[in-house]
């Protein structure tokens, strides 16, 4: 009965949306992953099915259960965060990832989660405008996450974390008077920013102005991901037949950049549907904020489309050379198990939401 009454409530576009990207990412990998290792195509299609199974589950439980546990959920996150630089896998350069009974998981994917639901909880019911000790409260609680991320080092994934903080806040209340001096604050400090960076950091912001200047280099890899993209024209060479692909000249083609395979294999008309597919799903999660009568469903699901809006637009933008490339991959279509299975958690979430909006 319970079963029944959920799938009747379920949000249809937002689920569409969802699966149809994760099909496209299922496709998409068997092609990206082929001269890398097929195996990635199994293990990714084996994620897609356990993330469904947590979609399903947190369903059933309601979000009100995770967000009481929001709390406990941070702290084991940010222990395991912590846990990174001590025991953590470097690869590419960056220590992001921990080896645990056999299986490779990566903390800031958790915590992308953990900080959404605590966040909602702690903005909830706040008076408005929010008051200066609860806007620094809830900074905090985004930012030392973000701090610790960016020590990996992962740049784009801390930036994650300031658009959750700043798309949640505001729905929350937060004055125009705090934001602007947020505004001038950082303005002031950005200048400094660049003596923060690393070596490679200021090199893919010096080749996003000119690829050229390193095309054997850093420029690498976003002059392959034009080219690829430029190739596939309006209908693309076809599944398994393109050539930046199969040849190998695109790096990071099964995660980061699967994106650029999709521009080349299906053309203008399968990257724009990629887009409207993400289009629906924000859209979709927008009016579950907007209808929600919970405050702390409300600020959930904005949450959780500022992270998926905010990292599918980072990604697509730095695949195409419009942004500087900043190592994010694009939601539920990059291979990564821990990154599926908790993007599905988020899905699962806001379809709680929705269900708990029409229930009263």
């Amino acid at each position: 009965m319970r079963a029944n009454r959920i799938l009747r409530t379920f949000d249809w576009p937002l689920a569409v949306a969802s699966l149809l990207l994760m099909a496209a990412s299922a496709v998409t990998m068997v092609s990206a992953s082929s001269k890398v290792n097929p195996d990635l195509a199994v293990r990714q299609a084996r994620w897609i099915l356990i993330g469904l199974v947590a979609l399903l589950g947190i369903i059933r439980l309601g979000y009100r259960r995770w967000t009481d546990l929001a709390p406990a959920i941070y702290v084991a996150g940010f222990f395991l965060l912590a846990l990174v630089p001590l025991a953590g896998a470097m690869r590419l350069g960056a220590t992001r990832w921990l080896s645990l009974f056999g299986l490779s998981l990566q903390p800031s994917e958790i915590m992308k989660l953990a900080t959404v639901c605590l966040l909602a909880r702690y903005l909830a019911g706040r008076p408005d405008p929010l008051p200066t000790r609860t806007v620094a409260g809830s900074l905090a609680i985004a930012g030392v996450p973000a701090l610790l991320i960016f020590l990996q080092p992962d740049l784009g994934s801390a930036t994650i974390f300031a658009a959750i903080w700043l798309g949640m806040a505001w729905a929350a209340g937060m004055s125009k008077k705090v934001l602007w001096a947020m505004a001038g604050a950082m303005m002031v400090i950005l200048p400094l920013g660049w003596h923060v960076l690393r070596d490679y950091q200021r090199d893919r912001l010096l080749v996003f102005l000119n690829p050229h200047i390193d095309p054997l280099g850093a420029g690498y890899t976003i002059i392959q991901s034009t080219i690829a993209i430029g190739s596939g024209q309006i209908f693309g060479r076809g599944w398994l037949s393109g050539t930046q692909n199969q040849l190998s000249f695109l790096p990071e083609r099964h995660s980061d950049f699967i994106y650029s395979v999709v521009g080349e294999e299906w053309g203008l008309v399968g990257s724009f549907g990629i887009i409207v597919l993400f289009v629906i799903l924000l859209s979709r999660a927008l009016r579950i904020a907007a209808t929600s009568p919970d405050p702390q469903g409300r600020l959930l699901a904005v949450g959780l489309c500022c992270w998926i809006g905010y990292q599918a637009f980072v990604n697509m933008g730095m695949v195409m050379g419009l942004l500087p490339v900043v190592g994010v991959p694009l939601p539920l279509m990059s291979y990564g198990g821990t990154s599926m299975v908790f993007l599905c958690s988020a899905l699962g979430l806001l379809q709680s939401v929705h269900h708990a909006s029409l229930e009263g």
